[in-house]
C-alpha cells in the first residue's frame, strides 16, 4: 500500500498539479541518502532513524544557521514547514541557550493556504497560529 495505489478515489485525487509525475517523485524518495552525481557539492543529507532524532538535528540546523548569519552580519530568510513541528522547540532551545538574536531573521510559512486574493486563514486553524505557538512566541 502506498500513495500511488490509494490516491484514486481519495480526497487527494486531482488535488496535485496535473504535471506532477507522482511515480517519479516516489522513485526519487525511495533512493534514500545515497549521493547522486547531479547534487550540489555542498548538499549533504543526514539520515535520521527516528522523528525524535530528526527534530533535534533539524532544530539544531535552524538555530545554527541563524547563529552563523548573525556572526557574518547577514540577514536571513527562511521558508519553514508547518509539520513536523518538533524541530521548533529544539531551535528555540538552542537559540536561547546560545543567546542568539533573531532580529535579522524573516520567516515564511511554507504551507500557509490563501485564497485567490491572498487572504489566509486566521485563528487557531491557521498555520501562522501553529508557528506562533511553536516557534515565534517562545522566542519572544
Amino acid at each position: 500500500m502506498n500513495f500511488l495505489t490509494t490516491v484514486e478515489g481519495s480526497l487527494l485525487e486531482g488535488f496535485y498539479p496535473k504535471g506532477w509525475d507522482m511515480a517519479k517523485i516516489d522513485a526519487c524518495c525511495e533512493k534514500g541518502v545515497a549521493r547522486e552525481d547531479f547534487w550540489n557539492k555542498d548538499f549533504n543529507p543526514i539520515q535520521c532513524d527516528s522523528l525524535g532524532e530528526f527534530d533535534v538535528k533539524m532544530g539544531h540546523e535552524i538555530a545554527n544557521t541563524i547563529k552563523k548569519a548573525n556572526e557574518k552580519g547577514e540577514k536571513l530568510v527562511f521558508i519553514l514547514p508547518v509539520g513536523p513541528m518538533g524541530m521548533y522547540k529544539w531551535a528555540v532551545y538552542f537559540l536561547k541557550e546560545w543567546n542568539v538574536s533573531c532580529k535579522n531573521v524573516w520567516c515564511f510559512n511554507m504551507d500557509e493556504w490563501a485564497d485567490k486574493k491572498g487572504n489566509t486563514l486566521v485563528g487557531d486553524a491557521s498555520f501562522q497560529y501553529a508557528m506562533e505557538q511553536a516557534f515565534y512566541n517562545p522566542l519572544g
